[in-house]
């Protein structure tokens, strides 16, 4: 199978790993890629919006294009080569707009009664801030771009003045047209969780198979302190949640979104990764994304036991005819080593030391030099383990950073991925427990 896998992360990476060691033979492509890709496929001279791209679809016509980050599904690349009568893995740009317009998907949400934050779409600033002068809801107020703003478009506001002024700046462009509209919010507190989906929906068919929930953990530092960042590591599953837990996921958020799709007639032909708050209450949907989550697909291929290729060309192809997907028995994790200066002003660069290590190594932004490698993006390389539960891959991963096996000067890491969770569950704890 001729297949081509779009991006150039930590993501794609462990894609382009998971796709080229199936049962079925792959030719791989990749566009742009990276140098730690390149030893998978062949990386293309391509940017992903490129007429250039478009050309070599047109006439190489791969059975199968992977799309793996947002922005090109939002802005409807799903749609121009599912038009040559391609195969595309990725939803067309109107089912995208799910991430694409945080209003849109607030009203998908109300309209299909899926539980989620209160609510109030902006787009002027009188509005707004008679709104946030008067927010009955408590604090912090969560403030949203509306479109994509590279994952920094949203603000969790602990003050009014704060409120105030993030508006202002939002309605005033700081994140372009993005965030000409904004979305507040209540907040929701509790354990927040992320949920993969295959989806397969149109006018005639509807068919989901979910993947085991993840954790992933977004602040910088230890103890989830610090700025956010784009996830600086993630697990899965989580060992404290129940058959009845996840029976609950399915019927309260995956059930009504994919009835919902397929009443309003958005097509789904990819993942859906929704962000879950697991609040008192229950399952609240935070929000959708409408690709597999960075450095959640690192955990997820690791677990699945499937043959990619097929799993992802029958989505595609609208021929999905189950509601399970085969997952190993085990638990795996993903510890991200970032750069210095990470998320704010990340320094490349650096000469990256690599001995020996146990684990996996997912290459997210790096750049070979020689014989060795160089840092060259914020979150550079991902260490990749998979055991019989969460304590023994934390222990391997751990060693393997005890050690030095990999390092560079400023490299920053967080030791305490899955800790939380791995105490809560030897507490005998469960997900109705205070977290």
């Amino acid at each position: 199978m001729k297949i081509l896998l779009l991006g150039s992360g930590g993501r794609e990476h462990a894609l382009a790993l998971k796709l080229t060691s199936s049962n079925t033979t792959v030719e791989l492509f990749v566009a742009p890629g990276s140098d730690a890709i390149s030893e998978c496929g062949t990386c293309l001279p391509f940017e992903i919006d490129s007429h250039g791209l478009f050309e070599w679809v047109s006439t190489s016509r791969p059975d199968l294009v992977v799309v793996g980050p947002e922005a090109p599904l939002v802005n409807g690349i799903a749609d121009q080569f599912a038009g040559l009568g391609i195969p595309v893995f990725g939803h067309p740009a109107t089912t995208s707009k799910l991430e694409g317009s945080k209003s849109f998907a607030k009203d998908f949400m109300l309209r299909h009664a899926i539980p989620c934050a209160i609510s109030k779409t902006i787009s002027n600033i009188t509005e707004g801030e008679s709104t946030i002068r008067n927010w009955q809801l408590g604090y912090p107020i969560v403030l949203k771009a509306d479109g994509l703003a590279a994952g920094k478009g949203v603000v969790l506001a602990q003050t009014e003045s704060e409120a105030l002024e993030t508006l202002k700046s939002f309605l005033d462009g700081q994140h372009g047209d993005a965030s000409r509209v904004v979305v507040l919010e209540e907040p929701l507190f509790g354990m927040e969780l992320s949920l993969h989906v295959f989806v397969d929906v149109n006018n005639e068919h509807a068919m989901f198979c979910m993947l085991p929930p993840c954790q992933d953990h977004k602040r910088i530092f230890e103890g989830d302190t610090g700025q956010n960042t784009g996830g600086m590591g993630a697990f899965g599953p989580i060992p404290f949640l129940r058959p009845k837990d996840i029976d609950r996921l399915q019927v309260d958020l995956v059930e009504p979104t994919i009835a919902g799709m397929q009443k309003d007639g958005l097509e789904g032909r990819g993942v859906l990764f929704m962000g879950v708050m697991w609040t008192q209450a229950g399952p609240k949907l935070l929000e959708y994304n409408v690709r597999f989550g960075d450095p959640e697909t690192q955990v997820l291929m690791q677990l699945l036991d499937e043959d990619l290729p097929d799993l992802l060309y029958t989505i595609a192809t609208h021929s999905l005819q189950r509601n399970k997907v085969n997952v190993l028995p085990n638990t795996a994790i993903c510890t991200v080593l970032a750069a210095q200066g990470y998320p704010s002003s990340p320094q490349k660069g650096a000469t990256i030391t690599i001995k020996s290590p146990k684990c996996l190594i997912i290459h997210a932004g790096t750049a070979k030099k020689g014989t060795g490698w160089t840092v060259n993006g914020g979150r550079v390389i991902n260490l990749v383990a998979i055991g019989n539960d969460l304590e023994q891959v934390r222990r391997m991963v751990n060693s393997d950073l005890d050690s030095h096996q990999i390092e560079w000067p400023g490299m920053q890491v967080r030791r305490d991925i899955g800790l939380k969770a791995l105490q809560h569950a030897k507490a005998n704890l469960t997900i109705e427990n205070q977290w």
